[in-house]
């Protein structure tokens, strides 16, 4: 048995590079409004067929696709518009938004994973940090960034990152809860994903007030078998 068959038995969380899967949630971390961010939500959705697709993403954002409002288009700017396009035309597929807290990531952050990322070996002191850097990273050193973030800006960590995280997990722990859910693909922010996972996988761990079901967009406007339905061969 290899270490990461002896840890999926153990704790129930099964990893690689850039998502983990704790019982019936698979989290995706990604790099935002990128193609590879909306390649992988796509696949996901393809791959796992779940019933809910989870984004970082507020009420506001994900009712904004509702198609009373607008189409969204293909293709997507972002995982978002991707998943809300899917679920235009999946009648089974339901849209949550997961970050429901506002916040703005100060500039002081880039500097600060700039210096953690020429420590951990990710950049040499020439280098500029770019978006591709953050695809150098695998599940122990995002844990390493994250714990390098909080000794070094503490408040920050845990206003941009740790609340954020719990608020998050708490929305998917919620989800996977329900009844009528039995598979739950999420796309959160790649330094949100160890946080996000760990709480997953010891619910006891997150404020209970928090465990709630998050906005969701069914997108339903017609019968299923109505002729105006996607899902429809009408």
């Amino acid at each position: 048995m290899t270490d990461g068959e002896r840890s999926i038995r153990e704790t129930g969380i099964a990893e690689c590079d850039f998502a983990a899967r704790v019982g019936d949630v698979h989290v995706l971390g990604v790099l935002h409004e990128s193609p590879l961010a909306i390649t992988r939500v796509t696949g996901a959705i393809t791959r796992y067929k779940p019933d809910v697709v989870a984004i970082e993403a507020s009420e506001e954002a994900i009712s904004q696709y509702h198609p009373d409002v607008q189409d969204a288009r293909w293709p997507p700017r972002d995982e978002l518009e991707a998943a809300a396009y899917i679920t235009d035309r999946d009648y089974d597929l339901l849209l949550a938004g997961i970050d429901t807290s506002e916040y703005t990531i100060p500039d002081e952050f880039e500097g600060l994973d700039r210096e953690i990322f020429v420590e951990l070996g990710i950049l040499d002191e020439t280098e500029s940090l770019t978006r591709s850097t953050y695809y150098e990273l695998d599940i122990p050193l995002i844990r390493r960034w994250r714990a390098e973030t909080e000794e070094r800006a503490p408040e920050l960590f845990e206003e941009i990152l740790a609340d954020r995280d719990e608020s998050m997990a708490g929305h998917l722990h919620a989800l996977a809860s329900g009844d009528d859910i039995d598979t739950v693909v999420a796309s959160v922010g790649v330094q949100h994903l160890t946080g996000i996972i760990d709480l997953l996988s010891d619910p006891s761990t997150i404020s209970e007030e928090l465990i709630e079901c998050p906005p969701l967009a069914d997108y339903r406007l017609f019968p299923r078998d109505s002729p105006y339905s996607s899902y429809s061969d009408g």
